[in-house]
């Protein structure tokens, strides 16, 4: 089956959340619009989408989509959140001991003025944030001017202001509680937790840009749904890499070319 096609089912399966079988219904009736030639069984479908093959065909894909963002991006935002696997949500497994709840956990690069995806990972939901910081910013491309990277207090470490200064930006990571003033700042991360303890304000208009992130969250969950369909890593990672290839082409589609903020 061509590559091209092949994709495209993936796409469309993503975008409006439907097992393997209802979506071979789907692109039957699609496929003149969408100029497919032939509509595969679906148990062809779920093979390659087992495949690494498709993974590499998918991240390229991804990055190609995220091209046109990258350069008018100059603070990145990076956060995680969680998709169902199986079992009850995150509300009912927090108030119900008995409750039985597996997710993954996607850890995404994004801007804060577009809101695309520039860069992603999927990992077990036990994994820590800041564990998938560095790979994230290898992903970035030579020549961006992204000038500043924010997040949370899960980010609040000297491990992750290396890997934001490595990736030359300016890290601006929320201390927590028990933060201390910095008498005699040694690197970039008793300087950025000097400057956000002696300037709450300045900083704060800095770091609230990651409020992007959340809302990019909540926009994502409530049109392509908060689990996921696939039980294999591989498969796993090729469902989510489509879903955020469809979010991307969804932005370019919508013309969402000039930044949100003032």
């Amino acid at each position: 089956m061509p590559r091209r096609e092949l994709v495209l089912c993936l796409l469309v399966r993503s975008y409006f959340h439907l097992s393997f079988r209802r979506t071979i219904g789907l692109l039957k009736l699609l496929a003149p619009t969408l100029g497919l030639a032939h509509v595969p069984h679906f148990n062809t479908l779920q093979k390659y989408n087992r495949g690494d093959g498709i993974t590499r065909t998918l991240k390229n894909l991804l990055a190609e989509t995220a091209q046109p963002f990258w350069a008018v991006e100059k603070v990145l935002a990076v956060d995680a959140t969680g998709l169902v696997l199986f079992g009850s949500g995150a509300w009912r497994s927090n108030h119900d001991p008995g409750a039985v709840r597996d997710f993954a956990k996607i850890h995404v690069l994004s801007g804060t003025d577009t809101r695309a995806t520039l860069a992603i990972r999927v990992t077990r939901g036990t994994w820590h944030d800041t564990t998938q910081l560095g790979p994230l910013l290898e992903d970035v491309p030579d020549g961006v001017e992204a000038e500043a990277v924010t997040e949370d207090g899960a980010y609040w470490s000297r491990s992750a202001c290396v890997a934001a200064r490595d990736a030359g930006m300016q890290p601006y990571f929320s201390p927590r509680e028990n933060a201390r003033w910095p008498t005699h700042p040694v690197d970039a991360f008793d300087r950025m937790t000097r400057f956000a303890l002696q300037f709450p304000n300045r900083w704060g208009t800095r770091y609230h840009r990651r409020s992007a992130t959340e809302s990019r969250f909540a926009t994502e969950k409530g049109l392509f749904g908060d689990r996921l369909r696939c039980r294999r890593p591989t498969s796993r990672r090729n469902e989510v890499l489509a879903r955020e290839i469809a979010h991307n082409v969804r932005l370019l589609t919508k013309g969402i070319a000039q930044p949100s903020y003032g």
